[in-house]
């Protein structure tokens, strides 16, 4: 089982400084070891910070609106979001992914956004909501470690590139688990790609549902924000069939989709009764070249 690796470089912040020296195992161990020694950090709320203005960017997309647009929907998830408190060096590398990598900069606060609204929708506001929404927001903090080269590859990847994209939860995981300590926000960093025992890393038990809607979220702002490796985004629709797809496959968590698409219809009624509907043409890209990475068959440890 693919559930930990050896660094074949030193994994840095956006400061430089080494946060695991090169040779160091990432293991599940390892991870749970670094949340044990975090120091107690102060922190700050993105209200306070030069993020703020951002996070109005997931309610300006017209695919978003089934979520977003109705009566107090935009207020109460940016109200959130406003109030996520982090400590320095994670508002650090936020910033520095939003000036080097824009694209995953902007996933953050999509699936931030998303994931929010539909936890609201499945269980009402509460105090967690801005531990899951920080959650979000940092989930592929790994992909600050990978070569930028990567981010526009169109074509099949290499098994060398497979490898690194495959470890950016787990060097994600440990990076945040230095500066959060306990934190949600290191289980969705971890496992995001799952994929309910289909993806990477692996994992002993499953996540919990708040951090399966994380990876959900994701997964619907990918398929519905452009790629190289595809002609255009997926509609909102088209992106819920993907996903339900998934779930007969096992790639997916059936009840956590059903949350999406509670949350899509407005999210009024019992979600355990939602029915998924059929799969119709034209809600997806006329060229798709997109195939899923796969988990390597053992750890490069």
């Amino acid at each position: 089982m693919f559930d930990r690796l050896t660094l074949q470089d030193d994994l840095v912040d956006c400061r430089g400084r080494v946060i695991a020296p090169r040779g160091q195992v990432i293991s599940p161990e390892a991870i749970e070891e670094a949340t044990g020694r975090a120091p107690d950090l102060p922190r700050r709320p993105l209200s306070a910070t030069v993020l703020a203005a951002d996070l109005e960017l997931p309610f300006e997309s017209p695919v978003y609106q089934p979520l977003f647009g109705r009566r107090g929907a935009r207020e109460a998830v940016e109200g959130i979001l406003l109030a996520v408190e982090l400590p320095e060096p994670l508002i650090e590398e936020l910033v520095t992914s939003r000036a080097e990598q824009p694209g995953v900069y902007r996933h953050a606060l999509l699936t931030a956004a998303v994931g929010v609204r539909v936890l609201l929708t499945a269980v009402g506001p509460g105090r967690t909501l801005t531990d899951m929404a920080a959650a979000a927001l940092l989930h592929d903090l790994g992909m600050r470690q990978l070569p930028a080269r990567l981010f526009a590859h169109r074509d099949r990847l290499s098994v060398e590139q497979v490898e690194r994209i495959a470890a950016h939860p787990l060097l994600g995981a440990y990076h945040v688990a230095t500066a959060l300590g306990r934190h949600p926000a290191v289980a969705a960093a971890r496992s995001h790609h799952w994929r309910c025992g289909q993806g990477y890393p692996g994992l002993a038990h499953p996540p919990a549902r708040a951090v399966e809607v994380i990876s959900v979220a994701s997964a619907f702002c990918a398929l519905t924000q452009p790629r190289p490796y595809r002609s255009a985004a997926f509609d909102a629709r088209g992106a819920v069939d993907v996903l339900v797809g998934e779930t007969m496959t096992r790639h997916a968590d059936v009840n956590t989709v059903k949350l999406l698409v509670h949350a899509l219809r407005g999210g009024s009624g019992d979600p355990r009764r939602v029915t998924f509907g059929t799969s119709r043409e034209g809600h997806g890209p006329p060229r798709n070249a997109h195939v899923p990475v796969s988990a390597p068959q053992r750890s490069p440890v």
